[in-house]
């Protein structure tokens, strides 16, 4: 509440600026002058400079600039209105006064009414029977009223018999009110929050905010969790400059009066008494970083995150089908140096993965640092080539099994051929170096999860493993080895377009053939699978290269109105394996969107793999929207032989601000829904509550949990309430 009236005040002080025209003309049906007074009857309008005054009877004083208004005055300027039954304002020292009256703002909006409003300067202000609302409405659906108040800019204001009110009855009660009515940050108590949840029960937290110099302040707000204790959390927040900004936060729980256990994923062992979260990052400029830890992998699970950004512990990349991101498997901790220089960048960087799925982070790999140079396209003269490079140097490790230093470096040379505009043909060459110098567990791979991690990188070595002969000739895999070697790429592309000529009011056909030859290999030969010796170490992902030999071919396809907009898009490409001497399946993508209220979008992947023209992989969405919001949704997705899903929902308008939402999941495979969501909202101007209902029953061996909850946001204030409480433990049938 207090923010708000800082906010507001300061749109009021700040709005009287444009009142300060010089009047240049009035009109009305009698206009007078008297000596230094002009007077106006009838249908009074005095125009200036984004000043506009109507009344029915108005007086001017020209030496002292006094200006009377009474008989329906309003006053209409460029940053908002004021209108009263009676007006006073001095054009030169920018006082006015009201009676019965309201003063308007655009930018928040704000309306400020009363009995009597009276403003000395622009840095005075005092009334009788205010009230204050950014709702449009009448009567508001909400406002703050106030039997008097003074708020002197710069300074503290105070306010009596103060209400919080719903339409016009009062909800919450204030004898007085003290607040600061400054245009600047202040340091002082924010606004209590209140929420429930069954992670920790009820939560009631009030925060202190401290203003630590023009560009930093920190706020710190200690919690009472009633399942849980004392929760203390911490928030510091910076911006060097325009483009650079940053944060640190921090939870810390001392004593965990439940001391709860993980109930998702693979942690069930009792969590410590005490526990923390810690959230860093710096955005913008050359160096950046978002580092996230916590003390326990079921740290999210148990209790959540009061931190108030969720993209902290939810993956919302990989939002599932109801748009609710899922909980998060591991939290990943990255930091970054850039810089560029006459054509060359270099990059400085480093990942830290902390495992949410087990109880010791000892085997995840971690990448610090990672040093990439990179010299950006150069021509060489009097040739239509160009070329470019890169370098890049890494260091893996594990904390208690491997440690690996990498190496990798790449020429591209780049040979544009141009019929301009008919045909592109574009053959380019990249030579890859790349080694590897490993340090491992001299004990090999005694732990049988170091065996398990290894073998899902490559399942092919999973006889090599369990070789005694093998093993015996290799105590330690990759220990203490370097391994090096030399990859090739060869590529040409074609590319063209082609138009139709005009029809059926402008429309026209665009085609776009493409064509590439690519040929990836390992100088000297590839690996030979049946001999582990000639194996390149591959510990993250991108450590897998294979040789690839292929064409690919494809058409786009476009059906395009006047303007150019696509109102068909069909696309469809094939890849030829050389090596395997046989053609893939086929990739074919159709959007149709003709018109605003529907569209169309499919991929399909099909080819000869089990019977002609079968189908391998297919996703597809169709909606249908009107005006009004009104919207009916469907997708389903296929992938044989593991998913096979399909999604239906609707939002429907019901009318005067009320709209319905529903949503359910059904698995194929299961023959059961496995997700729904129900949900009923009302939206005003000024304040918006959202009830919804989640049913997750994703995980067939888990009993389904339930989510209901409540969320109210006032404009101006905030969101104000927000309750959630799970049951988990439900049957799934």
């Amino acid at each position: 509440m207090l923010r708000f009236l800082i906010c507001l005040l300061a749109l009021v002080l700040g709005g009287g600026h444009g009142l300060l025209a010089a009047i240049v003309d009035v009109e009305a049906e009698n206009v007078q002058r008297k000596e230094d007074r002009v007077e106006a009857f009838g249908n009074v309008v005095v125009t200036g400079e984004d000043l506009s005054l109507k009344a029915n009877y108005v007086v001017y004083d020209t030496v002292t600039e006094d200006l009377w208004a009474v008989g329906g005055a309003s006053i209409r300027e460029k940053g908002g209105e004021i209108s009263a039954e009676s007006l006073y304002y001095n054009v030169k020292r920018k006082d006015f006064r009201l009676e019965n009256g309201s003063v308007f703002l655009y930018a928040q909006p704000v309306i400020m009414s009363g009995k009597s409003l009276t403003r000395y300067g622009l840095d005075q202000y005092e009334g009788e029977g205010i009230e204050f609302t950014p709702c449009l409405g009448t009567p508001p659906a909400w406002s703050l009223a106030a039997g008097s108040f003074e708020a002197p800019l710069e300074k503290y204001g105070h306010a009596t018999d103060a209400k919080f009110q719903i339409r016009r009855f009062p909800v919450f009660y204030f004898p007085y009110l003290y607040f600061p009515v400054k245009l600047q940050r202040q340091s002082g108590v924010l606004l209590p929050t209140v929420t429930n949840a069954t992670d920790y029960g009820y939560r009631v937290s009030l925060p202190y905010y401290r203003v630590l110099d023009r560009s930093s302040d920190a706020t710190f707000t200690p919690s009472i969790l009633t399942s849980r204790g004392l929760l203390l959390s911490g928030e510091y927040r910076y911006r060097l400059d325009a483009e650079q900004y940053g944060e640190v936060y921090g939870e810390w729980l001392p004593r965990d009066a439940e001391g709860g256990s993980g109930t998702d994923g693979t942690i069930v062992e009792t969590a410590p008494d005490s526990r923390w979260l810690f959230r860093t990052f710096q955005a913008g400029g050359d160096l950046t970083w978002d580092v996230k830890l916590v003390s326990t992998p079921d740290y999210f699970r148990d209790i959540g995150s009061l931190y108030p950004s969720e993209d902290i512990w939810r993956d919302t990349v990989a939002a599932n089908s109801t748009g609710e991101g899922r909980s998060l498997e591991e939290l990943l901790s990255r930091g970054q140096w850039s810089g560029n220089a006459r054509g060359f960048t270099a990059n400085v960087s480093g990942v830290w993965t902390q495992d949410l799925t087990a109880e010791s982070n000892g085997k995840t790999l971690q990448e610090i640092p990672n040093v990439t140079l990179r010299m950006k396209q150069r021509s060489i003269p009097g040739t239509p080539a160009f070329v470019s490079s890169e370098l890049d140097l890494s260091y893996v490790y594990s904390r208690d099994w491997i440690q690996e230093f990498k190496d990798r470096g790449q020429l591209s040379l780049f040979v544009p051929l141009s019929l301009f505009p008919y045909v592109t043909v574009m053959p380019s060459y990249t030579q890859y170096y790349r080694g590897a110098n490993i340090t491992s567990n001299p004990g090999g791979f005694q732990d049988a999860s170091v065996q398990g991690l290894w073998e899902a990188r490559d399942p092919s070595l999973t006889a090599s493993y369990n070789d005694p002969e093998f093993l015996a000739r290799n105590p330690g895999l990759f220990e203490d080895d370097f391994y090096q070697e030399v990859w090739a790429r060869r590529e040409v592309s074609l590319s063209t377009t082609l138009y139709s000529g005009r029809f059926l009011d402008g429309l026209y056909h665009q085609v776009a053939p493409t064509a590439t030859w690519t040929h990836f290999s390992r100088l000297g030969g590839n690996y030979d699978e049946s001999d582990p010796e000639d194996i390149f170490p591959q510990i993250l992902p991108g450590d897998v290269w294979e040789q690839e030999h292929t064409v690919t071919v494809g058409v786009d396809n476009y059906l395009r109105e006047t303007t150019g907009r696509a109102l068909a898009e069909f696309s469809l490409s094939r890849v030829y394996d050389c090596l395997l001497k046989e053609w893939d399946y086929y990739e074919a993508n159709v959007v149709i969107a003709p018109v605003s209220w529907f569209s169309l979008r499919h991929l399909n992947r099909f080819g000869r793999e089990q019977h002609p023209w079968s189908t391998i992989e297919h996703w597809t969405r169709l909606s249908f929207k009107d005006p009004r919001g009104d919207e009916v949704y469907a997708s389903e997705e296929y992938r044989d032989p593991d998913t096979k899903t399909g999604l239906l929902g609707a939002k429907v308008v019901v009318g005067r601000g009320f709209s319905l939402r529903l949503e359910s999941s059904y698995d194929f495979l299961l023959h059961r829904s496995i997700r729904s969501r129900q949900a009923a909202m009302y939206a005003a101007q000024c304040w918006s509550v959202e009830a919804f209902r989640d049913v997750d029953m994703s995980d067939i061996d888990l009993p389904r949990d339930t989510t209901v909850g409540v969320t109210v946001n006032l404009l101006g204030l905030g969101q104000v309430l927000r309750t959630r409480r799970s049951v988990s433990g439900e049957s799934g049938e």
